[in-house]
C-alpha cells in the first residue's frame, strides 16, 4: 500500500493577513494631521500679523453690532480699517467713527456726502440697508480717519462674547478641547497587528 506524502517543496499556504508588514499610517489620519497643523500655523501667523498691524496704529478692528451694513457687512462681522488722511476720503468709504451725540458708541457706514469747511471737511453717512441717511454730521478728528479696507464674517461674534464671564469661559473651554483634541490626533499611532505564528 502507497502513503500518499506531501511533498516538503510544496508551496506555502498564503501569508496571512495579519503577518503581513504593516503599511504607512492611515492616509485619513495624515490628511487629519496636516491640517490641524496648517491650521494652528496660519492662526499663529495671522494673529501674530494682525498684532503687530494694531500696535503699530495704522489699523484697527471694530465688530459690526447691527444689521444696518448688510448686505456689505453681515452682523457679526469684523472689519479691518486703516489710519487714512482726511484729504483721502471721497463718497462711497466706509468708514468708523462716533457717533456726535453718544461719543461712547462707534459706528461703521458709508459715507454719501463730503462738504469743505474752515475746520476740516463735514461727512454724511447712512447705513446701507437703511432707508434714510444718518440724522448726523461726522467731523473727523485730528488728520486722519479709520476707512473699512477688509471684512472677516460673524467672527466678531466671537470678540463680543469674550467680553463677558460666561462667554469668556465657554471660549476657553473651547480651545482647550481643541488643543486637547490636537494633541491626541498628532500623537495617536496607529497599532500594529501582531505577528502570528502557525505549528507545522
Amino acid at each position: 500500500m502507497k502513503l500518499a506524502v506531501r511533498s516538503a517543496t510544496a508551496e506555502p499556504a498564503e501569508t496571512p493577513a495579519a503577518e503581513r508588514p504593516p503599511g504607512r499610517r492611515h492616509w485619513a489620519h495624515r490628511v487629519l494631521s496636516a491640517l490641524l497643523s496648517l491650521v494652528v500655523v496660519l492662526l499663529t501667523v495671522g494673529f501674530a500679523v494682525a498684532a503687530v498691524a494694531v500696535k503699530s496704529g495704522k489699523w484697527e478692528a471694530s465688530s459690526v453690532l447691527s444689521g444696518s451694513m448688510e448686505p456689505k457687512l453681515p452682523t457679526g462681522s469684523v472689519v479691518i480699517a486703516q489710519r487714512a488722511p482726511v484729504t483721502s476720503l471721497k463718497v462711497g468709504d466706509i468708514v468708523i467713527f462716533h457717533r456726535p451725540d453718544e461719543p461712547e458708541r462707534q459706528v461703521v457706514h458709508r459715507i454719501v456726502k463730503i462738504t469743505p469747511s474752515a475746520d476740516g471737511p463735514v461727512l454724511e453717512t447712512k447705513g446701507d440697508a437703511n432707508r434714510t441717511q444718518d440724522p448726523w454730521h461726522v467731523r473727523p478728528e485730528g488728520d486722519t480717519a479709520w476707512i473699512v479696507r477688509h471684512d472677516v464674517p460673524y467672527i466678531g461674534y466671537v470678540t463680543t462674547s469674550i467680553r463677558t464671564e460666561t462667554g469668556f469661559r465657554v471660549l476657553l473651554g473651547a480651545a482647550a478641547v481643541l488643543i486637547v483634541g490636537g494633541v491626541v490626533v498628532l500623537l495617536w499611532r496607529p497599532k500594529k497587528p501582531t505577528p502570528q505564528t502557525t505549528t507545522p
